[in-house]
C-alpha cells in the first residue's frame, strides 16, 4: 500500500469533504422490476447524472406483458427531467402506449412554466413541476402536471408515517398508487392500479 506523506495529508483532508458533498448531491440510481400477479412484466430504471449545476434524471419505463409468449400490451415511457438546486428546470417526455405516441415538453421560464403536449401549449404557475415518483418533496408544495398528459393533474395525496421511519404517500384520482420512502427520502416501494384494474408492484431490480 502506498504511504501518504505529511505534505499530502492536508490537501487530502480538504478534498475529501468536497468529494463527499458532490457524491451526496447526486442520488443513487433506481432499478425496478415491474410485477403483476407474481410475474415480471417490465422494468423501470431511473439514472442520474450531472451537467454543470444541473441534475439530470432519465427515466425509462418498459412494460410488455405476454400471454403464452405473445405480447398483449406495450407501454414505453422515456422521460428526461432537469432540476437545479432542487428546482424544476425542464422535462422532455415520450410515451408509447400500444403504438400511440404522446410527446410532452415543459420548461421553467422564471415567472411561469410553459407546457406543450396533447392539450396544446399551457402556461402554468412558476412553481409547477412534473409528478416524478423520486421527488416526494414536491407533493405538498407545487402544482403537479403529468409528463404523459401535458396538463395539470387531478390528483390528491395523503401522507402517513409507518414503522421503521417509512413515509407513505397514497394518491387518489387520476392515479391510484401507494409509495413508500425511507427516512432519507429515498423511494423504496410502489404499487399502482393498472388500466385493467389489477395491481402492479415494483420490486428491486
Amino acid at each position: 500500500m502506498m504511504k501518504l506523506t505529511r505534505r499530502l495529508l492536508p490537501g487530502l483532508a480538504l478534498a475529501l469533504p468536497a468529494a463527499a458533498r458532490a457524491q451526496a448531491a447526486q442520488p443513487a440510481d433506481y432499478r425496478w422490476k415491474v410485477m403483476r400477479n407474481g410475474t415480471e412484466i417490465g422494468s423501470h430504471n431511473v439514472t442520474f447524472s450531472r451537467r454543470g449545476e444541473d441534475l439530470v434524471a432519465y427515466s425509462d419505463v418498459t412494460v410488455i406483458p405476454r400471454v403464452l409468449g405473445v405480447v398483449v400490451y406495450r407501454f414505453e415511457h422515456r422521460y428526461t427531467e432537469v432540476t437545479r438546486a432542487g428546482r424544476f428546470v425542464s422535462v422532455e417526455s415520450r410515451q408509447n402506449r400500444n403504438g400511440r405516441i404522446t410527446d410532452v415538453r415543459g420548461e421553467n421560464r422564471g415567472d411561469h412554466v410553459t407546457l406543450q403536449g396533447p392539450e396544446g401549449t399551457l402556461r402554468l404557475p412558476a412553481d409547477a413541476a412534473p409528478l416524478s415518483w423520486w421527488e416526494p418533496q414536491r407533493y405538498n408544495r407545487v402544482p403537479l402536471f403529468g409528463s404523459t398528459t401535458g396538463k395539470l393533474m387531478d390528483i390528491t395525496l395523503r401522507q402517513e408515517s409507518r414503522p421503521g421511519g417509512i413515509t407513505r404517500w397514497t394518491t387518489a384520482g387520476e392515479v391510484e398508487a401507494v409509495l413508500d420512502y425511507d427516512a432519507s427520502g429515498r423511494w423504496v416501494g410502489y404499487s399502482v392500479k393498472g388500466d385493467d384494474g389489477s395491481t402492479v408492484l415494483y420490486a428491486p431490480g
